[in-house]
């Protein structure tokens, strides 16, 4: 039950989340903050469009965070190493042969981790 709640990841992409919480709880929400403020000072908030868009942007940026910070509390770093066996943080290289051989590099993680990080880039637009 203790393993369903960690999250395996490199070094670099645990860097990369943490660079990334960073921004989000720095910079990020003082950008939305500036935005809340200047969207109160058209007055009416109810019929406020640019209110109402600093307010999404803040909730979707809050979730993110929550999400990352989750994340790096249950994250357990991998390592890569040669080996035979395939584990959680696995790279493995699956060739095809034929008329052309084909060759595809896969990196065996958790779903839960791939959502995550598709989500990790229309937050930073």
């Amino acid at each position: 039950m203790e393993n369903e709640n960690k999250e395996y990841l490199t070094k670099e992409k645990y860097d990369e989340l943490e660079k990334e919480l960073a921004f989000l709880t720095t910079t990020k929400r003082k950008e939305i903050a500036d935005q809340l403020e200047f969207a109160k000072s058209l007055g009416d908030i109810s019929e406020n469009a640019e209110y109402h868009e600093a307010r999404e942007q803040q909730a979707l940026t809050e979730d993110r965070i929550n999400k990352i910070e989750n994340v790096l509390k249950n994250a357990e770093i991998v390592e890569y190493k040669k080996s035979d066996t395939v584990v959680i943080g696995s790279t493995v290289t699956v060739k095809k042969e034929g008329e052309r051989e084909i060759e595809n590099l896969y990196w065996l993680v958790r779903k839960k981790l791939i959502q995550l990080l598709e989500k990790s880039h229309t937050i930073l637009q």
